[in-house]
């Protein structure tokens, strides 16, 4: 199994060389074709080193014959290389689309990728029958945040024009195995850019695709180019914690009825949510260059909090047993006891079977015990682990939420282990369509098996994510409509607090100016309560014990003016992906801005 799997990690890496070496003007490849009254666009060009995360594959499809139901397959493989070695696996992405005739979709394909490198192609199928196979897209997957490509919007603009020499040039070992030639003209680049240009018009639909990246950069007149569902895609990629930057742009802009917005003359970053908003000038960009504009951005962003994933410190952190964040209770797969298990029903079903059979000269029996005994030892060995972890899923989370009353938006990043003790959870692991859901695996490098994933209604992992007896790590980012919030008055010269955040609230400090208030004892939903006055150094206590506390605790010391930090007994804004989850030792936290985020 080991050979085989290494072998098919092999074939992807001289699969992704093939591809990089047949086109050297981008990875990926953007073409239209048309097949029994279909017409097809596919555009899989992307940054060639990218980080964990998703990549887009978009695909125009315009039906031009009768009603039909079409499916896009995507059939991947990947190679992990490791300090072992390496090993590789496969993947499978499915969405099933239904078309009337006249009928055009527009839709890109979020692609998860994770491992050291990795290869795709799509094809296109109707009722068991492949109409198109596309050719292979390749990218390095793994690569340091900071060494991950950028995307520069170009339109043949002025700006434009002054970004032709921006990208950045290709570093290192990756240098011969990717290239990326820009559409623009970027003379003088002695290696291949690392950065990449791309159309306004095809820019994503899906905000997931631009997680594999470091930077979006786009100008005004790029920016109203773009459909709303690419500007969303954009924003919602940024308040996940992206760095967008608006080349001589204003906020007005990118977001009319900004409740802070700056003074004119005013270019620093603005936080949204976990992401940056920068707004440097074209001639600022083009005198320090790209890469110390990006390395300066660094410095004011959150990096545990902010994306690429793997900006964080604790990435690829495991704590004990192969969990990220070990669950109170769960000790892990009992190999001892199963070993001591097999070790006895080998004995009995051997020797004991023979010799009791040998005297009692029935040995033509033996057909028949051993097929009892073994039954007997499956019924007895399912017993024990019933028994010692009954059958449901236990998961602990921390999980982070930002959440702007004004706005009614709420950004969540969650760091989860969950363990499904009797057998794998019926239908995998299930999520929203937009959710990133990036697996960690056991390691730190991300799963090692075959995955499968249906995005035709939800982002369902139906095999490979989430197994029976062994730990599942993931990282999870969200952005959504939130109407809960906690409500605040001043009442008799105190503060009270009404909760209407779904969930019992377990602790509170609520900062108004210099005042803070905190809660006394846990608030139920729908409940209100008084608050007290907190002394300067009070706070919300992060759990001693936690790992990725790092995240919390600068917050936590330094909480805004004008916000509330609030700790769930669970949290309305995650979704662990699996119904009935038994949470063990989570921590929620939730940071929210009645007045908006300033």
């Amino acid at each position: 199994m080991a050979s085989t799997s290494l072998r098919a990690g092999l074939l992807g890496s001289i699969l992704l060389l093939l591809c990089a070496t047949a086109s050297a003007a981008a990875v990926g490849e953007y073409r239209t074709v048309e097949i029994e009254s279909l017409r097809i666009e596919i555009d899989s060009e992307w940054g060639a080193r990218t980080t964990p995360g998703y990549v887009p594959i978009r695909f125009d499809i315009t039906n031009l014959g009768e009603a039909r139901v079409i499916d896009v397959v995507g059939q991947g493989s990947r190679f992990v290389r490791t300090s072992r070695g390496g090993s590789g696996s496969g993947s499978v992405i499915r969405q099933s689309i239904r078309l009337a005739r006249g009928d055009r979709v527009r839709l890109t394909i979020p692609v998860p990728v994770f491992a050291t490198s990795e290869s795709v192609r799509f094809e296109i199928q109707e009722g068991g029958r492949t109409l198109e196979r596309f050719n292979f897209s390749g990218f390095q997957s793994s690569v340091a945040a900071g060494d991950a490509s950028a995307l520069i919007v170009d339109l043949g603009t002025p700006l434009g024009a002054k970004t032709a020499g921006w990208a950045r040039e290709m570093t290192g070992s990756a240098v011969a195995i990717s290239t990326v030639r820009p559409i623009s003209p970027a003379g003088g680049v002695s290696r291949p850019p690392l950065d990449f240009f791309l159309a306004p018009s095809r820019l994503p639909t899906n905000w997931l695709g631009y997680t594999s990246l470091r930077a979006v950069l786009i100008g005004p007149p790029e920016w109203e180019q773009l459909n709303d569902a690419q500007k969303n895609a954009l924003l919602t990629w940024t308040a996940c914690g992206g760095d967008l930057f608006f080349v001589d742009g204003e906020l007005a802009t990118l977001l009319p009825g900004w409740p802070n917005p700056p003074v004119p003359d005013d270019r620093a970053p603005r936080a949204y949510f976990f992401g940056r908003i920068h707004r440097p000038t074209s001639a600022s960009v083009g005198t320090m260059g790209l890469r110390q504009v990006l390395i300066d951005a660094q410095k004011v962003q959150d990096s545990n909090l902010s994306l690429p994933v793997n900006r964080a410190a604790d990435w690829s952190a495991i704590a004990a047993r192969g969990f990220r964040l070990p669950i109170p209770g769960v000790e892990g797969v009992p190999a001892r006891a199963y070993v001591m298990i097999l070790l006895v029903f080998s004995f009995i079903i051997g020797p004991v079977n023979y010799w009791f059979l040998r005297r009692s000269r029935r040995q033509v029996l033996l057909v028949l015990t051993a097929p009892l005994i073994s039954l007997t030892f499956i019924v007895l060995l399912a017993g024990y682990v019933v028994a010692g972890e009954g059958i449901g899923v236990r998961g602990r989370a921390a999980t982070f939420t930002m959440l702007d009353e004004v706005r009614k938006q709420a950004a969540t990043r969650a760091s989860t282990s969950l363990y499904a003790a009797g057998m794998t959870p019926s239908g995998g692991l299930r999520l929203a369509r937009d959710a990133a859901v990036i697996p960690i695996g056991v390691d730190g490098t991300g799963i090692r098996e075959r995955f499968v994933l249906d995005l035709t209604e939800t982002q369902q992992f139906s095999a490979g994510v989430i197994q029976a007896r062994s730990p599942t790590n993931l990282e999870q980012i969200a952005f959504r409509p939130a109407r809960e919030r906690l409500s605040f008055s001043a009442e008799g010269g105190g503060m009270t607090v009404v909760n209407g955040l779904g969930a019992t609230v377990t602790a509170l400090i609520y900062r108004d100016g210099d005042r803070r208030y905190a809660l006394n004892a846990p608030l139920a939903a729908g409940a209100k309560a008084a608050l007290t006055g907190a002394t300067a150094t009070a706070g919300i206590v992060v759990p001693p014990g936690l790992p990725l506390s790092a995240r919390f605790v600068h917050l936590v010391e330094h909480q805004p003016a004008g916000s509330y930090l609030a700790v769930l007994e669970r949290s309305p804004f995650w979704d662990p992906g699996v119904t009935g989850v038994l949470e063990r030792g989570s921590f929620h936290l939730v940071i929210g801005w009645p007045g908006g985020q300033p």
